[in-house]
């Protein structure tokens, strides 16, 4: 036996140990000495060890610097010394924040005083939120079922402050001595078996004639949680990799973008309502973004004088915006089609990206999202072409329930919509908007290839794999569920 569990042996007998706590501090052991040794006994039968699903706590950097003491009590004991302070010389304002939302003082004309319970606490009285503190260091275990209401709202206020962490652990809830550990000699070491190897038992050569410990591969062990990509970033992930699968090449364009390229070079009238402040998030600063192709610049102005029959101004042109697309980024790209060798087509391209809309939010809209748009240019393609297209990549995402209908879009004719129903939902899902770009948009841009087209929010995609009701669940930077979660199954 070790001489580890020979020392907690006797300490059960001695009728003490009832926690990790105890025992650490009774036999001056860290807490995983103690709980390597509980194991051990337990698994020779000389102790019994309980545990249930609980929490386990663990001090942050700036929390085991508040061990010797919390800010706030060190203000208090400042003004006790000293008298009354003026509020301006306080340079801790984390101390002056907690001092006052305790009730330890009050502050009138600029000047902090004690309040009474601020003359108690400063005559050593007792903190909760130090008590709790140290507690959970000796202990490591969380059980608010055991807890009082005090000290479960300072564990809590810890928690808010950034000083502990708590996650979910198999935490102990008794620890007994068995009949046959109370018949056990704990005088009578036997032979030392060695349980952890460690550097100084290889390098000084302890090891030789002893005996090894087996492991207990069952034995309870801490919860580790490896890192992983946020579930959103994943599933872009999974986006790219289909587009890049089926041959398309990854483009990109800024995200603070001119209404130039953002509406009026997609044939969006300047009068249309999406450009209305309700849709678009306009900038202060820039304000303006400059057209630098001005041949460009004047096909897309008769373009629109011609088609809408109404005057175009290039200062609305200008106009700064969050780009509420990545069309804008495909409008970019066609209007490089004309500088491309003949050989090149057909040419298929995708964009992947961040676009924002000043939507009203519910479960399956968002004011910021993920977009995606693509394009292929060449000669006699059609709408089969998109279709069959479309199809194909919604099937590498494990949809192959889509159907299509036709819709509207100034960009392209005809124009279709995709869409599937989605039976966790109960609700019919829009996909993407898609079409064969307008022959009045190619030739503003200089080309007359044929250009499919298509865009889609991917966050709406999302709810189809993973285990949550409402879009805005992925944005509460809940640590907990961000671990824990279910694997992305796509397919």
């Amino acid at each position: 036996m070790h001489k580890y569990e020979l020392m907690v042996l006797g300490l059960l007998k001695e009728g003490r140990g009832s926690s990790i706590g105890e025992i650490s501090a009774s036999l001056k052991l860290g807490a995983d000495s103690v709980m390597w040794a509980l194991e051990g006994l337990s698994k020779d039968g000389l102790a019994k060890v309980e545990r249930r699903e609980g929490q386990e706590a663990k001090l942050t950097e700036e929390g085991n610097g508040y061990l010797g003491g919390f800010p706030e009590e060190d203000l208090i004991r400042e003004v006790s010394k000293t008298g009354d302070l003026q509020i301006k010389n306080i340079r801790n304002q984390i101390a002056l924040s907690w001092a006052k939302r305790n009730g330890w003082i009050d502050i009138q004309n600029g000047m902090i005083r004690l309040s009474k319970a601020g003359e108690a606490i400063a005559a050593k009285g007792a903190y909760a939120q130090r008590t709790a503190l140290k507690e959970l260091v000796a202990d490591g275990a969380v059980d608010t079922a055991k807890m009082s209401k005090e000290k479960r709202e300072a564990v809590e206020t810890l928690k808010t402050r950034g000083l502990i962490e708590l996650k979910k652990a198999n935490v102990i809830t008794s620890i007994t001595i068995t009949e046959k550990g109370k018949k056990a000699d704990v005088a009578a070491a036997g032979e030392e078996e060695i349980g952890p190897l460690a550097r100084d038992i290889i390098a000084g050569g302890r090891w030789k004639g002893k005996s090894f410990r087996p492991y207990d591969v069952n034995a309870s062990t801490t919860v580790l949680h490896p890192a992983r990509l946020h579930p959103m970033h994943e599933f872009v992930d999974t986006i790219r990799s289909a587009w890049l699968n089926m041959g398309f090449t990854e483009v990109s364009g800024p995200i603070i973008e001119s209404a130039f390229w953002n509406f009026d070079a997609l044939f969006s009238p300047q009068d249309h309502p999406t450009r209305d402040m309700q849709d678009t998030f306009f900038l202060s600063n820039p304000k303006e973004i400059d057209i630098d192709d001005i041949g460009i610049l004047n096909r897309v102005r008769k373009m629109h004088e011609e088609g809408w029959r109404e005057k175009w101004q290039e200062s609305v042109a200008k106009q700064a915006l969050l780009r509420t697309h990545t069309t804008s980024v495909s409008a970019r790209q066609i209007a490089r089609l004309s500088g491309m060798l003949e050989s090149s087509y057909p040419v298929k391209m995708f964009s992947v990206g961040k676009v924002f809309r000043n939507e009203s939010i519910d479960y399956k809209h968002l004011a910021e999202f993920n977009h995606t748009d693509g394009i292929i240019a060449g000669d006699d393609l059609s709408l089969a072409n998109l279709i069959d297209t479309l199809r194909k990549f919604y099937q590498q995402l494990g949809i192959d329930d889509v159907k299509f209908k036709p819709s509207y879009f100034p960009f392209v004719e005809p124009g279709l919509e995709a869409y599937y129903y989605d039976e966790k939902m109960k609700d019919t899902i829009e996909l993407c908007g898609a079409g064969i770009i307008r022959k009045e948009i190619t030739k503003a841009m200089g080309t007359n290839k044929t250009v499919l087209a298509w865009g889609m929010g991917i966050e709406r995609l999302i709810l189809h794999f993973l285990d949550i009701e409402s879009l805005t669940d992925l944005y509460k930077n809940n640590v907990g569920w961000l671990r824990e979660r279910k694997e992305l199954r796509i397919g």
